[in-house]
């Protein structure tokens, strides 16, 4: 199968995906969709924040060896952000309602658990190259949208919350939403040498869900615009990583490395 009917293949897959319905142990109606979500992640947002720490520090310590060893670090960053996707899927897609009782959000866990296998088989058989090489000043854009996902200043409430202790505590790592932007901006400064495939699939499932949560402030009770904007790195660098493999892919001349 030739490579744009595979990825093609994979992108119709991951999209009928979305049409999942949650799994409750109560039963719902269509109309209470949005609510059974939104119960869901009040319960797992905050469930797995006493990680935050750790997987900060482990993420930076990471970084700082991928800077200082280059590629020999490379298997070892494609394993941890796999075990993060595949923790992510299950951890803040599962949880006890209380008015649904057992609640799956089957449509993201799927279509999560379908990204972090794929970083796991690129841990085994790696074609990302870290490699990180004088690009465009241009290409650096996705810095601060990486940064902002990283710090995620929001509270529990969906309120803005700027303190520096969430560089520290955040809930980066342990939600999907923050996780992606950093991990698919760390792949686009390394582009072309990547798993293209690895990064179209990460973007596609990180625009896919970073729309529908767009899509929340006017579906979703609670949900307030504070949250929307945290989750415009996840949207713009999304959307960056899909369109820069089409891109160099129509010119392999192009200013992206210039």
């Amino acid at each position: 199968m030739k490579e744009s009917k595979r990825i093609l293949l994979i992108f119709v897959v991951l999209f009928l995906c979305i049409f999942l319905p949650p799994i409750t142990t109560v039963s719902f109606t269509a109309q209470e969709t949005t609510i059974v979500i939104r119960d869901v992640f009040i319960q797992t947002s905050v469930a797995y924040l006493w990680l935050s720490p750790v997987i900060h520090v482990t993420t930076i310590v990471l970084l700082v060896a991928l800077h200082l060893y280059g590629p020999k670090m490379g298997r070892v960053l494609d394993a941890y952000f796999g075990i993060l996707f595949l923790f992510t899927a299950f951890s803040n897609h599962i949880a006890v309602t209380e008015n649904y009782g057992l609640a799956v959000i089957a449509s993201n866990l799927v279509m999560i658990v379908i990204v972090g296998l794929f970083w796991m088989w690129e841990a085994f058989r790696p074609r990302n190259e870290y490699v990180f090489q004088r690009l465009p000043a241009w290409r650096y854009w996705v810095l601060p949208f990486a940064i902002l996902a990283f710090w995620s200043p929001i509270n529990a409430d969906l309120s803005p919350n700027f303190s520096p202790l969430l560089l520290l505590t955040s809930s980066f790592g342990v939600m999907f939403c923050p996780t992606t932007p950093v991990v698919i901006a760390i792949l686009t400064l390394i582009h072309p040498r990547v798993n293209t495939y690895l990064l179209r699939i990460t973007s596609f499932v990180g625009l896919l869900i970073g729309l529908f949560n767009a899509m929340s402030l006017f579906v979703m009770p609670g949900y307030t615009l504070w949250n929307l904007i945290i989750h415009t790195p996840l949207i713009l660098i999304s959307t960056y990583g899909l369109l820069i493999t089409m891109i160099a892919k129509k010119n392999t001349n192009s200013d992206l490395y210039r």
